[in-house]
């Protein structure tokens, strides 16, 4: 269970570090410009440095975070959230072409590829984890995120880049969804926690062992 621990503990710092960074950057990339300019756009020239780290460290972190999804929420889940972090990678190895650019690059193709991965994959396991463990409330925000980040990443991209506000607007719908990944870091941990009472088939106890158990502790047999 520590090792489950640690690979669930890595979603919440790979998502909060993602966020942190690109914040730091639009603040001290020379001539970077947060709310008009796109996340990825900071990986370009002077600087471009911390962003491409941000890229990489944060999705090997969520990649790692995938393993641990994988024993504790869903097949399906944890493989989006792993295709999610490596096309995250990618994102940083294939550094973004200006927007708008008179040329196109062959790296800059890569990136856009990539990138619409990287969401797609991640809208996809807002509904898979939608059904784990699920309560009205869990379900909502799963669903609810899930449209939203769909529809913030759809209208960055339809913002005419001369206009500004496209980097706002993809900045909100990173926020809620990388949030969300450190949210469902955070429930699945506690749901560890849980399994881990006694009485749960989590611990290897036989059924009836774990029937004696309870009722021993019911009953404050200094056996147990």
């Amino acid at each position: 269970m520590t090792r489950t621990r640690g690979l669930l503990g890595c979603g919440i710092v790979g998502a909060v570090l993602f966020i942190a960074v690109i914040l730091i950057n639009g603040v001290v990339k020379p001539g970077y410009q947060p709310a008009h300019d796109f996340v990825s756009e900071g990986s370009i020239g002077r600087g471009g440095w911390l962003q491409i780290a941000n890229f990489v460290v944060s999705g090997t972190l969520l990649a790692v975070f995938s393993f641990g999804l994988r024993h504790t929420v869903s097949r399906w889940t944890a493989w989006l959230v792993r295709v999610f972090a490596i096309c995250l990678i990618g994102a940083g190895v294939f550094v973004s072409d200006p927007v708008p650019t008179d040329r196109t690059t062959s790296h800059g193709t890569a990136h856009n590829l990539v990138s619409l991965l990287v969401f797609a994959a991640l809208i996809a396991a807002c509904f898979t984890a939608a059904r784990w463990r699920p309560t009205g409330a869990w379900r909502w925000y799963c669903r609810l995120t899930g449209i939203t980040v769909g529809v913030l990443v759809v209208a960055a991209g339809a913002v005419d880049p001369t206009d500004g506000g496209a980097g706002l607007i993809q900045r909100a719908g990173i926020t809620l969804g990388w949030t969300w990944l450190a949210v469902l870091a955070v429930r699945a941990l506690r749901a560890g926690d849980r399994s881990a009472l006694p009485g749960r088939p989590e611990l290897g106890v036989p059924a009836a062992g774990r029937d004696e158990l309870v009722r021993a502790a019911e009953f404050d047999d200094p056996a147990v």
